[in-house]
């Protein structure tokens, strides 16, 4: 059996490094604050909920989403979980309509056990990303038609160690320290595509950010019967300015557009390697889960974000205050390993609605998501593989803005091995 789990991990860890190379996405709205948030959609698991994890504790999942679960994985296995993923999406405004994708690499989490009341994990995971490209034309009567163009692309990744401590048998708390970065990079010019005679502007800024965050959890367990029992989770991230780096370049430009060659007339500003701060705003989340051991969850997550405190070098960016409601649950007809596949499979499903920190002409850009999954676990084996399938709408194309039409498919593995069990011999 490990001799298959690691054809599974090479098969992953190829499949990841071709699909890493494809990273992007295209979202004009990403060009706001960090950009598309990756706040929920943790694990394979956690897609195909909709995203619900904040009361979620398992023995044979990492689940990121609050660090107390942590405390219930398993006192005598180590736990590896990797993930890829997909995304196509299509852009649509009252019209025009465009469609793109993108591959990557989602996830690499491990879990173990370090005493009988403290657990461990870790891993890497994207935390924003940012990838646009949008031309406005702006028709002139008797003269130059003018372009604004906007692009960017970039994001913050996301490296974890967490602690879960279990503090009674039924209470558990947990901690997560995190090291943001990346860098990203957005460009905007204007250019007169009717008259090669007229100065075009170009500006350029790159920011790059590298600091920690710390996230804490807190899990109790209410039990109601036998084998059900009620989880209550909450979740809290203090505000935190993040250490960053600021490059910026205006200049005056002849061509740069439509594959003519870029000549500098004159430089406007320059400001290189600015030290400055991005302010990350606080965030709450509280998380109910119903569960009956080893046959089916329920569960419902609420997750809130003072985005109004968000600033970038001292500058405000016009956001909102973010929210997100979450429901999902999960059933596995009969766990035991005689079971057909089928009965021992897990089906999930999950839908959401998220408010995101952005609004324009008084329109919040909101996101509706359903999302539903499957895992299917290999026979005499705690190891596992995953897939998940989201869908749904982000945006409105009311008032001239744009609406993404998305569809997301997320493929894990997740592989237990009792390594820290000693053998015996007689």
């Amino acid at each position: 059996m490990k001799r298959i789990n690691l054809i599974i991990i090479l098969i992953f860890t190829v499949l990841s490094l071709q699909l890493d190379a494809q990273t992007g996405i295209n979202s004009p709205y990403s060009r706001y604050g960090l950009g598309q948030l990756y706040l929920e959609n943790l694990n394979t698991v956690s897609v195909a909920m909709g995203g619900l994890g904040i009361a979620l504790h398992d023995p044979t999942i990492l689940n990121p989403a609050n660090p107390a679960s942590y405390g219930t994985l398993d006192s005598s296995a180590f736990l590896f979980e990797v993930g890829v993923s997909g995304n196509a999406t299509t852009l649509k405004t009252n019209t025009l309509t465009e469609s793109g994708y993108d591959a990557t690499l989602s996830y690499i989490f491990i879990g173990f056990p370090i005493t009988r009341w403290w657990r461990s994990g870790a891993g890497i995971m994207p935390f924003s990303k940012i990838g646009y490209n949008v031309q406005v034309l702006v028709p002139v009567d008797n003269f130059s038609d003018v372009v604004h163009s906007f692009s960017g692309d970039g994001g913050l990744n996301r490296v974890f160690w967490g602690n879960g401590f279990n503090i009674s048998e039924n209470l558990r708390v947990g901690i997560d320290a995190s090291y943001l970065f990346g860098q990203s990079s957005r460009l905007s010019m204007i250019f007169y595509p009717d008259s090669s005679n007229i100065f075009g502007t170009k500006v350029e800024n790159h920011i790059s950010v590298g600091d920690f965050i710390f996230d804490y959890g807190i899990q109790y367990d209410l039990k109601l019967g036998e084998k059900t029992k009620l989880t209550i989770g909450a979740t809290y991230a203090q505000k935190f300015n993040l250490s960053a780096n600021y490059n910026y370049l205006s200049k005056t430009i002849i061509g740069g557009y439509n594959g003519l060659l870029e000549q500098v007339v004159d430089t406007i500003e320059y400001r290189p390697d600015e030290e400055g701060s991005i302010v990350l705003p606080a965030r709450l989340g509280f998380g109910l889960a119903l569960t009956n051991e080893g046959n089916w969850m329920i569960g419902a997550d609420f997750e809130w974000q003072k985005w109004k405190e968000f600033e970038a070098f001292g500058v405000e960016d016009s956001l909102s205050n973010s929210w997100r409601v979450t429901l999902g649950g999960a059933f596995t007809p009969k766990h035991t390993n005689i079971s057909s596949i089928f009965k021992r499979m897990t089906y999930r499903a999950g839908l959401r609605y998220n408010q995101s920190y952005l609004k324009f002409y008084n329109n919040p850009i909101t996101e509706f998501g359903i999302s539903f999954g499957v895992s299917f676990p290999l026979k005499n084996s705690k190891t596992g593989i995953d897939l998940g399938v989201d869908f749904g709408r982000r945006g409105t194309t009311d008032n001239n803005l744009i609406q993404e039409n998305f569809f997301d498919i997320s493929l894990g593995v997740s592989i237990q091995e009792n390594w820290f069990q000693k053998r015996k011999y007689r």
